[in-house]
């Protein structure tokens, strides 16, 4: 297939200024938090991981009290007839439940348009321009992982609900955060916006449910956990309950809090902030996701810029964190596996390699390249219990203030 070359370098024939400037995105700590290990090799395409449940007897303890043995076979054992009399206590068996989850491992590559050696020759501070377009390919490969990071900790949370009385949930893990869907959450409208209130239940639910085992933090003995949530939504918690001086509590913090600028806990949670949290709109049928970007024309090219329709979206979600949700697994370059066979190792998180392929027809002679970024990964759920995804409502957060008239 031909290349489709496009002059890509600015050239000085246009009175392009001195200063070429260039928008950043922002950073994220969905990229820095997270557990992230290595994919197991030679374990198939999928893999199952149980996870063994909280059980409890059947009935309450039965205590006995502990006397003289009267060799009567009255005493209270767990087999009287045979005279064991106070010698074994009363038993009961305590079962083991399993629930087995399976991950897989997915892919996904970028490239950069192909990028002809003769415009080269002509272009303008083409080693400029070249260090900003590959900045900006770095840049992709870091909104890349923080897009895939947040949306597989969402998918894997195990408890996606609405913010409405009786906290009304879905529990599916397979779901893509992305995608058209009535089932992501229930086909339920929320009522309310973010509040403490909600984080309370929610926090209790949790350590009831034992996530209070590896938090981000403890506070008086009590585990606090991170929540990840937009700025708007964080600041409306704090003005929501008044004075705060006494609700910031300082905690020793999980050691990768601290390179991310997060010192404080407010009320039982960290909040790390979120500035791309996902929003939807219901379309009257179904959750429909509305990103952060639009693309619109640039002199050269389509340029990503700020969508109002993310701005204007009516339903946020914010994300309750915990580290044993899911580990995000990596697999390893594979060079030379054996039987005289041997392969170009390949960096899979994204590391931008140039790329000059000879083809007897589309590149002859050597004289087109291309940047290409490979990606992969697996989700390998751990605890999904201990995950909340809160769909709740966004209410317009700029207070307008006429002018004095005098």
């Amino acid at each position: 297939m031909a290349y489709d070359i496009n002059p890509l370098l600015l050239t000085e024939a246009g009175r392009i200024g001195p200063d070429i400037y260039q928008k950043t995105l922002n950073t994220s700590a969905w990229n820095k938090l997270p557990r992230v290990g290595a994919w197991l090799d030679e374990m198939g395409t999928e893999i199952t991981v149980p996870t063994y449940e909280r059980t409890l007897p059947a009935n309450p303890l039965t205590w006995s009290t502990i006397t003289y043995n009267t060799g009567d076979g009255t005493s209270p054992g767990d087999n009287p007839s045979n005279n064991e009399g106070t010698c074994l206590p009363p038993n009961q068996v305590i079962p083991f439940a399993q629930t087995m989850r399976t991950y897989n491992l997915q892919h996904t590559s970028l490239n950069s348009p192909p990028i002809c050696v003769n415009d080269l020759r002509f272009a303008f501070k083409r080693q400029e321009q070249l260090r900003m377009m590959f900045n900006v390919l770095t840049q992709n490969t870091d909104y890349a992982w923080q897009d895939r990071t947040r949306n597989e900790y969402f998918r894997s949370c195990g408890h996606k609900c609405i913010a409405k009385t009786g906290l009304p949930e879905n529990t599916s893990l397979s779901l893509d955060p992305n995608s058209l869907s009535t089932q992501m959450f229930p086909a339920q409208l929320p009522t309310s916006y973010l509040t403490q209130g909600i984080l309370n239940a929610i926090r209790m639910k949790m350590i009831r449910d034992g996530a209070g085992i590896n938090p981000l933090g403890m506070v008086n003995g009590t585990p606090q956990f991170g929540i990840f949530l937009s700025s708007e939504a964080s600041d409306r918690i704090i003005r929501d309950n008044g004075p705060i001086q006494e609700d910031f509590r300082y905690a020793k913090p999980s050691e990768l809090l601290a390179p991310l600028g997060v010192e404080r806990s407010y009320r039982g949670f960290y909040h790390m902030i979120d500035d791309f949290a996902p929003r939807y709109n219901w379309s009257g049928s179904a959750w429909v996701r509305v990103l952060p970007y639009s693309g619109t024309a640039a002199t050269y090219g389509t340029k990503q810029e700020i969508s109002s329709a993310y701005e204007n979206a009516q339903y946020e979600v914010g994300l309750v964190f915990h580290m044993d949700v899911m580990e995000t697994l990596i697999p390893k370059p594979i060079s030379s596996p054996g039987g005289n066979t041997k392969f170009n190792p390949q960096n899979y998180r994204g590391e931008w390699s140039w790329r000059n392929i000879q083809d007897a027809v589309s590149n002859p002679d050597g004289t087109i390249g291309f940047f290409r970024g490979i990606f992969s990964s697996g989700t390998k759920p751990i605890r999904p219990e201990w995950g909340w995804a809160i769909l709740y409502q966004r209410c317009g957060d700029m207070t307008l203030t006429a002018c004095p008239t005098s």
